[in-house]
């Protein structure tokens, strides 16, 4: 038995070259325009960071900030209770009375009253004081008087 050779001149098995249709841009715009995506992306990334971190260290310098004036207020606050301890600590030592009579008479020169040196007197409901003046003074009086209703009288 003979075997068929192959034949390439059939056609069946004649290979064909596939259609080729060339387009514009096609899927090289395609690509660009993925990458320009990818790049953008990218770009919105690192700005979210940056922003972030921007943030971060703005407050980090706030906080700083605001450290450094509770602190202040803190040292104000315990010169204000030491000054204040100081201060009612010193009231108390001259409020006490022994101190009071001390400084009284050292610093003042004043003396303590002698019971013999007080007198009270009672007034009743229609009891009148009458003070008995010399003549000089009734007349210094008058003129006292007669002067006032003179300047009264200049008064527009």
């Amino acid at each position: 038995m003979t075997s068929a050779a192959y034949q390439m001149n059939n056609a069946q098995y004649v290979r064909r070259a596939p259609r080729v249709r060339v387009v514009r841009g096609g899927r090289f715009r395609l690509e660009r325009a993925k990458d320009a995506m990818r790049q953008a992306a990218s770009v919105m990334a690192v700005a979210v960071i940056l922003a972030l971190i921007t943030a971060i260290v703005a407050s980090q310098a706030k906080l700083t900030e605001l450290s450094g004036e509770i602190d202040a207020t803190r040292s104000d606050l315990v010169t204000a209770q030491t000054t204040y301890e100081y201060l009612s600590g010193k009231m108390d030592e001259i409020s006490n009375s022994a101190n009071i009579d001390e400084a009284a008479q050292n610093r003042l020169g004043l003396v303590k009253t002698d019971p013999s040196q007080v007198t009270y007197i009672r007034l009743e409901d229609e009891s009148v004081i009458e003070k008995n003046g010399s003549q000089t003074d009734e007349i210094l009086d008058e003129l006292y008087t007669a002067a006032l209703s003179l300047i009264g009288s200049f008064e527009p």
